[in-house]
Formats: structure tokens, C-alpha cells, sequence
């Protein structure tokens, strides 16, 4: 084996230690709650009430973590299948279920149908 190989070693065994922490991830075993939003029939009018109105409501409602994101076109230069992105998570269904199930999620929930013309997509999903 030549020196530069042999100099590569600690280099490579500290790659593989850092994927196998990275893959033992501390999230492992919650929930995360994910909303899609089609492409709006107005993107402009969209935006503002989501985040003049909509955004609000939600940091009212009491997540323990969230993030919204806007969606972008892909590699081929296409339009993105949804407009926005938002994703939610929790330490278990319970705790996902009785903050869903307050009154100030009840107006987030009654908000969306009046800005989300494009249709929305949510699925919740456990990590692993």
C-alpha cells in the first residue's frame, strides 16, 4: 500500500464513523406531519394570506417544531408538482392528535379552503 493510501485510512474510518451516527438520528421513531399544496390558482394572492394569515394561525396552534418551505422547479427545468411544502413533528400520534384536536388548530384547519386553490395533499408518516 503506498503513502497517500495509508494517510487516507483515519480519513475514511472517521466517514464511517460519522454515517453510522448520522443514521442512528435521535428523531427515530416520531411523527411527522406533511402538507402539499398544488399550484395555486393566483401564486401571488396565495402568498400573502399564507403568510400574512395562515403562518400565524399556525404558530398560534402550539407545534413543537415546524418548517415551511416553497417548492422549486426540478433539474429538467419543469414546473414543481406542488407549490409550498410544510412539514410538522412530534414525539408520538397522541401528541400529534391532541394538539390537532384544539380549538386553535380548528382555525388553521377552517383557513385552508380559503387560500389552498390548487388542493392539498397530507400524509403523516413515522421516522425510522
Amino acid at each position: 500500500m503506498d503513502r497517500r493510501a495509508l494517510m487516507s485510512l483515519p480519513v475514511l474510518a472517521l466517514t464511517g464513523l460519522a454515517a453510522t451516527a448520522s443514521a442512528q438520528t435521535p428523531t427515530a421513531g416520531k411523527i411527522k406531519y406533511t402538507v402539499l399544496y398544488g399550484p395555486p390558482k393566483d401564486p401571488l394572492e396565495f402568498e400573502k394570506h399564507y403568510i400574512e394569515v395562515h403562518m400565524p394561525l399556525v404558530a398560534a396552534g402550539g407545534l413543537p417544531r415546524y418548517e415551511a418551505s416553497k417548492c422549486v422547479p426540478p433539474a429538467d427545468g419543469s414546473a414543481p408538482m406542488y407549490f409550498r411544502m410544510f412539514e410538522a413533528w412530534f414525539d408520538s400520534a397522541e401528541q400529534m392528535n391532541a394538539l390537532f384536536g384544539s380549538p386553535a388548530w380548528s382555525k388553521v384547519r377552517a383557513d385552508v379552503p380559503t387560500f389552498a386553490t390548487g388542493g392539498v395533499t397530507r400524509f403523516v408518516s413515522k421516522l425510522a
